[in-house]
């Protein structure tokens, strides 16, 4: 194999190949060399090994090639190559002996690899471990989040335990819970701890002077998704004031988190954290589920208040004119009266609507129902003359956004495109809070009216005397006889037939009596609300 031949094949190598003489001095190298530095032939030939290595590396690379020039046959070592740009491209050199015919040594030759995508992928590999761990202690994090969320009582309770949480682990620095203030329109601090030097306070101060700038957690409120600031000393969209102030309180990243249940949002949770990138995609994804699980545990928190009825509850009326009302849009269609009976939540998500039309073709209703996007199937249950009963299966209303946000509806009229709801909320519940997620998705929303009430609840002999009075003598002893006769049970121990013929009385005559009982019974039951 000729020269020529030996010197194509070297410059197809994807490495850098070089041949020192004995006194240090390029003398032969390829193409890869000249593309990886920039030098040409000229500037290459007689360069010494030290011209291409930092400085900080010169004392390793020169002992190395002491070695192979003394005695050892061959040595590798890592460092960089520096380009003629003054460039450091990481390597790995090796270099091995050439000896003459005679035996004495006349310099060495070797190869450089470019060690910059196994570099890229050691670092990958580091953080994926980095993160992977992050993870686990963020997932068990909130494992004790949520046993805190477990045992507290009351919004306050939560929203304080799932800060002291996150500010108390040595992943983040600071957390805290806000709500949006309708007068104000500005996210207030409910909840806080750790110390993060006034930085959130900062932080609203710029967006309330600021008419063009909005802040990490009023975008995550207005949105309903989480925003991740990844570094406050390299991030743009900060003003400068909150750059300088996030460094100098030692602050490098931010997370904001709707706290949300349903259609109903919240608050906000941020969290503050003294590394850049502390929230990755899965980590953020991580705070997503702790920020569904705190909007359920507030949601769950509500309405224990509301249903512990011996409390004093708040009356609230509205009025709404909105289209997307499902009421409001079917009275102003078909120029009737709508009232809610009652509604039936489903396996699937939905609810059923029990729905009384006043002064209209039930049938007209119905086949109107069943173009509304939102209304899945409209059933009719009962017709006489110009009013009736039907069923709507109804995926999402207006009526479902109160009772997700923890209202108890009470009465829901409407007439010609105007309903009238009536709700009760538990005391100390935050009104404007609930009136910003109606009105979220149902801006034509007007509050009326407030009324304080007082509740008393029944106890079950209360119950039992009231529905005994309400019962007629006949009606309380067939009720009582087919009850006796396991009428009720599954399977029937007896058949309606077989109790009449007990009692003496015809069929149709017991069947009567139960259903009249049996309405009564439920209405004692049901009648304090339609949800």
């Amino acid at each position: 194999m000729d020269k020529s031949t030996v010197r194509a094949v070297l410059d197809t190598l994807p490495d850098v190949f070089y041949v020192f003489d004995a006194n240090g001095r390029l003398v032969e190298w390829n193409d890869r060399l000249t593309t990886v530095t920039g030098y040409d032939d000229d500037e290459l030939r007689g360069m010494a090994p030290l011209d291409f290595i930092p400085e900080a590396d010169a004392e390793m690379i020169a002992e190395a090639i002491d070695m192979v020039l003394s005695g050892t046959s061959a040595e590798t070592r890592q460092s960089a190559l520096v380009t003629k740009d003054g460039e450091h491209v990481p390597y790995e050199f090796n270099a091995t002996r050439i000896k003459t015919e005679d035996g004495s040594v006349d310099g060495f030759a070797g190869t450089g690899r470019n060690l910059s995508k196994r570099r890229k992928r050691e670092r990958e590999l580091r953080q994926q471990r980095d993160e992977l761990e992050t993870l686990n202690r963020i997932n068990e994090l909130v494992r004790e989040v949520i046993h805190e969320l477990v045992d507290a009582a009351t919004r306050e309770e939560i929203e304080e335990a799932v800060c002291s949480r996150l500010a108390d682990s040595d992943l983040y620095r600071f957390a805290w819970v806000g709500e949006h203030d309708m007068v104000e329109d500005s996210i207030i601090p409910r909840a806080r701890a750790g110390d993060d030097g006034a930085f959130h306070e900062l932080v609203g101060e710029v967006e309330a002077t600021n008419n063009v700038w909005e802040r990490p957690a009023t975008t995550a409120f207005r949105t309903e998704r989480h925003v991740v600031v990844r570094d406050f000393s390299d991030t743009a969209a900060l003003t400068e004031r909150l750059r300088k102030e996030g460094r100098e309180q030692g602050l490098r990243s931010g997370i904001a988190v709707p706290l949300s249940y349903g259609e109903t949002t919240y608050g906000v949770l941020v969290v503050y954290a003294t590394r850049a990138n502390a929230f990755s995609e899965r980590e953020a994804a991580g705070f997503d589920v702790l920020g569904e699980l705190v909007g359920f545990a507030i949601n769950a928190a509500e309405s224990k208040k509301l249903l512990a009825t011996d409390r004093p509850v708040v009356e609230l009326a509205f009025r709404v004119t909105d289209d997307e009302a499902l009421l409001v849009d079917l009275s102003r269609r078909i120029d009737c009266t709508l009232v809610l009976d009652g509604t039936v939540p489903t396996s699937d998500g939905r609810y059923l609507y029990y729905v009384r039309v006043e002064d209209a073709s039930p049938e007209q209703v119905a086949d109107t129902a069943t173009t509304v996007p939102k209304i899945a199937e409209a059933r009719i249950v009962w017709v006489h003359d110009h009013e009736g009963l039907l069923v709507l299966t109804v995926s999402s209303s207006l009526v479902e956004s109160f009772i997700e946000s923890s209202a108890k509806v009470q009465t829901a009229r409407a007439h010609d495109g105007r309903e009238d709801i009536v709700v009760e909320v538990p005391k100390g519940t935050d009104i404007r809070a609930l009136m910003s997620s109606i009105r979220s998705s149902h801006p034509d929303t007007e509050l009326l009216a407030k009324h304080d009430l007082e509740r008393t609840e029944r106890s079950e002999q209360d119950f039992r005397d009231v529905l005994s009075t309400e019962l007629t003598t006949r009606q309380r002893s067939a009720f009582r006889a087919a009850y006796l006769a396991g009428y009720y049970d599954w399977p029937r121990e007896s058949t309606a037939e077989q109790i009449a013929e007990s009692m003496g009385i015809a069929p149709a005559t017991l069947h009567q009596h139960l259903r009249k009982a049996e309405r009564k019974l439920a209405s004692s039951f049901f009648d304090e609300s339609p949800d």
